[in-house]
């Protein structure tokens, strides 16, 4: 069996030796140059480990003996699910990891953006001592607008609650059993909305959720509100988003997350003074990393034992046999 990580990710020696145990190792340390050299990496794999590099209908067809993806994340929206299913290939990701790291990177953002820390430093850096411009507000009796109540979101509440803020989401089946266990309020999305200083989104990107933050929904926001997107670039139409900060509709925003990954050196966002703008990285931090690779590495090892874990197209296991060891 062939193993191909075909771009980076957070590798050490007892993920290699793991690894090694199954079969043939091959690592790459960079992106590869383009799609034609992405194909050619995994042209002989047996199994392929995939950061964020995307995997489109050519990538399958041009790796005959694939039988098994191992996605280094929980999203899969870059993985052509369908052209997978298709070529008989099983694509497995990690369900849940880095939740107490994107949920910490959210107050993160909040704070930075009350307290205008990113402002603060810049004016310093440059010589300026005068404090009277960066008066802020504070988090405590706040109201923050949950979107998404799955593990990261649960925590996010979690931590609210330990800033005395109060607490809103939103869901299509609310009971009072479910609000009072999570300590929060459930309200339709448009007081959700009309009522949040911050609205935080913890949503999978799917054709429900594209685009649900749009210009509609930004107009009946609080005036100063601040988003954070620490979901999926396309959950909120960027387009809108830029107007609401440029006309000063909302306060500020905290982005980790592009329509277009990476950001485009033409963005109107990098121009605004109101964002803070990060490169994909609320997961990364040491302990998520090594237990986001522990499972990746684990996904292949029960796949080539015959006993699949976190397949997200099941259908193809009748008819998917593992590779030889």
């Amino acid at each position: 069996m062939k193993i191909v990580v075909a771009d980076p990710i957070f590798l050490t020696e007892d993920h290699r030796r793991r690894l090694g145990r199954l079969g043939e190792v091959e690592v790459f340390e960079t992106y590869p140059a383009d799609d034609a050299a992405f194909r050619d990496r995994i042209r002989d794999a047996d199994v392929v480990v995939v950061g964020r590099y995307g995997m489109d209908a050519a990538a399958f067809a041009g790796a005959e003996r694939l039988r098994m993806v191992a996605v280094w994340q929980t999203g899969y929206d870059h993985i052509d699910l369908d052209a997978a299913t298709r070529a008989g290939v099983a694509v497995a990701n990690v369900p849940a990891y880095a939740f107490e790291a994107v949920a910490e990177f959210v107050f993160a953002y909040a704070l930075a953006l009350l307290r205008r820390v990113r402002l603060a430093d810049a004016r310093l850096r440059e010589g300026d001592y005068d404090w009277r411009e960066y008066c802020g507000h504070q988090l405590m009796g706040m109201t923050i607008g949950v979107i998404g109540t799955g593990d990261i979101g649960r925590r996010v509440v979690q931590i609210a609650h330990g800033f005395g803020m109060r607490v809103l989401s939103t869901t299509r089946h609310p009971s009072p059993e479910r609000a009072a266990r999570l300590g929060l309020e459930f309200v339709d999305l448009s007081t959700l909305l009309a009522e949040s200083e911050i609205l935080t989104l913890h949503v999978p990107l799917t054709a429900s959720t594209e685009r649900m933050i749009g210009a509609r929904e930004l107009a009946r926001m609080k005036p100063g509100a601040i988003l954070i997107n620490t979901a999926r670039g396309r959950v909120v139409d960027e387009g809108a988003l830029v107007e609401a900060l440029r006309t000063g509709h909302l306060g500020g925003a905290g982005l980790d997350v592009f329509e277009h990954e990476p950001l485009p050196a033409e963005s109107p966002l990098r121009q605004l003074d109101n964002v803070i703008l990060t490169p994909h990285i609320a997961f990364l931090t040491e302990e998520s990393m090594d237990e986001c690779t522990f499972i990746t590495v684990r996904n292949i090892e029960r796949f080539a034992a015959g006993s699949p874990e976190n397949v997200v197209n099941p259908g193809v296991l009748a008819r998917t046999a593992p590779p030889a060891p």
